[in-house]
């Protein structure tokens, strides 16, 4: 089956009156990273895998990508992180062919296309990568964000009950998403012949 064309990075895009730049992350955007992180509501960064809003976490974060472990497409307005997307090599070499998918848009940015065009993105770079299967987390309560992963051939693998806690101590179900990035790569291509 034929690939994906490489990701040309950087690249435009448009979105409402927006006119966004799509590139990867380098070591000079920790900075604006946790500007980005700092401004966006407490909710949103409830259960990522980092507390992006510290620098140190930033700090290794950069470090995953400088080592080859993790990827990131950043999306800027100006200077000024507004989303992003990441892929993120499992770390037991033995899973080295799964990557989590870590996708984040700021609140204006949502609805518009924008965290569908981050995710796309993201899995071209998974097949530079060398990645074979991608992972999504998120709790039940993220309707918006679980439909658009349905609506990009994700399936669910499982649901773990009660299984992440906030800040105030309320429990939520976590989902597990999955998507062969063959089978996404065929759908893509299928897309784009039947357009």
């Amino acid at each position: 089956m034929p690939q994906l064309s490489p990701l040309q990075l950087p690249q435009t895009a448009t979105f409402d009156e927006h006119t966004l730049t799509l590139r990867l992350m380098t070591p000079e955007d920790a900075g604006a990273m946790l500007a980005f992180a700092r401004a966006l509501p407490t909710s949103d960064l409830l259960f990522l895998r980092r507390d992006i809003t510290r620098p140190e976490e930033v700090a290794e974060w950069v470090r995953d990508i400088e080592a080859g472990n993790s990827s990131t497409i950043l999306a800027l307005d100006g200077d000024a992180i507004v989303g992003y997307s990441a892929v993120a090599r499992s770390e037991p070499r033995w899973m080295h062919h799964v990557a989590e998918l870590r996708v984040l848009v700021g609140e204006q940015y949502r609805r518009g296309g924008l965290g569908r065009l981050l995710i796309s993105s993201a899995f071209r770079v998974a097949v530079e990568m060398g990645v074979e299967k991608m992972m999504a987390q998120m709790t039940v309560d993220q309707e918006g964000a679980i439909s658009v992963f349905y609506r990009l051939g994700f399936e669910e693998e499982a649901r773990l009950r009660n299984h992440v806690k906030d800040r105030d101590g309320k429990t939520y179900d976590l989902i597990v998403l999955s998507q062969d990035v063959s089978e996404y790569q065929h759908m893509r291509q299928e897309h784009h012949a039947a357009s």
